[in-house]
């Protein structure tokens, strides 16, 4: 699937911004103030712990692990909440603490007035007050997006005004109207307003999408592409009418944007659409790295604005003077400087065993005859076939091999950065190198190269479990919970672990690493079977996300210091792939830096420096 920058999408945008309609979800209005659908989840199970408990929930820490595991065991007994994770917490524990429709309509009220508009929210009601967008669809229940867009309209003489026309669940036919005669633009709330006397929040109710909104969605999306932010697609009705448009002789016309951290964190019914999207040759893009807020003020940046609103979203930006200042002496840190995942490989692998064959065998059946025959060692292609590079003993391989008429060559150089096979066996070796002696299982696989934390043997001696235990007590900690384990809900298990890639910047080699939850459905593919596996994939999926939703700045930073600890001082910064003696074989030596890299801006921003004059 292709993949395009926030700055490049906002110069795109910014060549015809009528051409595109947007859906925002739950994510979008986050930085807002207003909780997200996880935080709203675990203040309903924690409520309902406490009144069926008796316990005063002023007494209930829900951050503090043991209230959690006590919370989620009472729910488990109780059997009448879905399992944590599962696709329909929300709405049933929503159900279950608040009954009625119009508990649920207040308690709506309350959360969404804790929010503000966000920069993102500003700059998009700028666009729509100034009719450089059609139309904004949300699941959102906020007025965020509409208070914005009368404020930035007010800011404009009053024939140069778009003031949109707000449509809801109660309302439905000013949409179809809007539509009908082109009076733009338009927001569309899917699941109701929080003014609404009806909103979507329960199983029924988010099944009963009312038929003209998905018709005005539907109709709107064979008009203009569609740009997709912090919406996570679990609302059946919702993708459902965005997989309608795909039946329709003009479809999606100016494409699909969605805006995600990155691939594996899309949940699979988004990724079956993105892909079906493809299939009828629309133009998909996944929008990755970046935030709404970010990509909004690219947008801002590069979209031809009015005057008043370049201000409002800005602020006032007055003509530098030049003036007089002292010279600044004393040496300062240029800001802001941010912590990369990287840590540097000072030594790695200049050469590996040239091994020629007699036969044209392929990859794959090399690496069977090893497998066959119990040989550990990391093998590829030197750059076409009837020759292999290789890490390993010599004497096994060579024994191993003798089926192609193995025979040993010297070595052959390794040059990562203009062979491509040189790097695929680089990368295998690295990550065999990183889990050697460690309590970690190396996953290589043709999709990308990562490891995991093994899960834990029974019947390992005590002193051995002991030292595990010992090697991973910093990780388990930076987590906050169990490295390995079950994902409720499913047949499936998981484990943290890293995806690992070598980047090559400021003239040296990186390890740059992404922690990861990697899961493990009964050692099934998702589509082994497809009606259960894309169910449980689904739940296992959504678990995922919502483990990783919590970990902010702080968690992610202690987990980054205890992977590079376990990785670089566990068992010393000088690694090998197989621990060989002298003279037995090529072995594949990495010594990793304990320091990760830091990044500086690469450009100035107004915001880093006083300028000299006045701002």
């Amino acid at each position: 699937m292709k993949e395009i920058s926030g700055r490049a999408f906002a110069e795109r945008f910014a060549l015809n911004p009528l051409g595109f309609a947007w859906m925002l979800g739950a994510g979008a209005s986050a930085t807002a103030g207003i909780p997200t659908g996880y935080q709203m989840i675990q203040e309903f199970r924690t409520r309902l712990f406490a009144s069926e408990t008796g316990i005063s929930l002023r007494e209930i820490d829900p951050a503090d692990p043991v209230w959690q595991s006590r919370i989620d065991l009472h729910h488990e007994r109780k059997g009448v909440l879905p399992p944590k994770g599962d696709p329909s917490e929300y709405s049933r524990a929503f159900e279950a603490l608040y009954p009625t429709p119009e508990d649920r309509r207040l308690f709506i009220r309350n959360q969404v007035s804790k929010g503000s508009p966000s920069l993102g929210h500003k700059v998009l009601g700028s666009l729509l007050g100034a009719r450089k967008t059609p139309c904004v669809f949300t699941t959102n229940f906020d007025s965020l997006i509409e208070s914005a867009a009368t404020i930035a309209s007010q800011l404009l003489p009053a024939s140069e005004r778009g003031t949109p026309t707000l449509a809801a669940i109660d309302n439905a036919a000013r949409a179809e109207t809007c539509l009908r005669e082109s009076e733009w633009p338009l927001i569309v709330k899917l699941h109701g307003d929080y003014q609404s006397v009806e909103l979507k929040n329960t199983d029924q109710e988010l099944a009963l999408q009312d038929a003209q909104l998905r018709l005005v969605l539907t109709q709107s999306l064979q008009r203009f592409g569609l740009i997709v932010v912090g919406y996570s697609g679990r609302d059946d009705s919702v993708m459902q009418a965005l997989s309608a448009v795909l039946r329709s002789p003009v479809r999606y016309p100016k494409g699909i944007y969605w805006l995600c951290r990155d691939a594996d964190s899309l949940l699979p019914a988004v990724r079956e659409l993105l892909e079906q999207a493809e299939l009828a040759q629309v133009d998909v893009h996944l929008v990755r790295g970046t935030t709404f807020d970010e990509l909004c003020g690219d947008i801002a940046d590069v979209t031809d604005l009015p005057a008043p609103l370049v201000t409002h979203v800005f602020g006032d930006r007055s003509t530098a003077a030049i003036a007089q200042v002292p010279l600044q002496r004393q040496a300062v840190l240029k800001a802001p400087v941010l912590r990369l995942s990287a840590m540097p490989l000072i030594e790695m692998p200049k050469s590996a065993r040239k091994i020629s064959l007699n036969s044209n065998a392929g990859i794959a059946d090399v690496r069977a005859l090893l497998k066959q025959a119990g040989v550990r060692a990391t093998v590829g292609q030197a750059g076409g076939p009837g020759v292999l590079a290789a890490f390993g003993p010599d004497a096994l391989l060579e024994k191993a091999l003798a089926p192609f008429g193995a025979k040993l060559a010297g070595e052959v150089a390794l040059d990562v950065a203009k062979d491509s096979w040189a790097k695929g066996v680089i990368y295998d070796a690295l990550v065999r190198a990183l889990c050697r002696d460690l309590p970690l299982f190396a996953r290589l696989h043709g999709r990308g190269h990562s490891l995991s934390v093994s899960r834990p043997n029974s019947e390992l001696p005590r002193e051995l479990a002991q030292a595990r235990r010992d090697l991973l007590s910093r990780l388990k900690t930076a987590y906050g919970s169990e490295l390995t384990g079950p994902v409720p809900g499913t047949s499936g298990k998981y484990s943290e672990g890293l995806s690992i890639r070598l980047e090559q910047a400021d003239e040296r080699w990186w390890a740059v690493f992404e922690p990861s939850t990697f899961i493990d459905l009964d050692h099934r593919a998702p589509d082994a079977d497809p009606p259960q596996a894309t169910a449980e994939w689904r739940k296992a999926e959504d678990w995922r996300r919502e483990r990783w939703v919590q970990k902010y700045n702080h968690r992610w930073s202690a987990i980054l210091d205890a992977w590079v600890e376990l990785l670089t001082h566990a068992q010393g910064p000088r690694r090998s792939a197989y621990g060989l003696a002298q003279e037995t074989g090529v072995d594949a030596m990495f010594e990793l830096g304990a320091k990760t890299a830091r990044s500086r801006p690469a450009h100035d921003h107004d915001f880093f420096h006083v300028q000299r004059g006045q701002r």
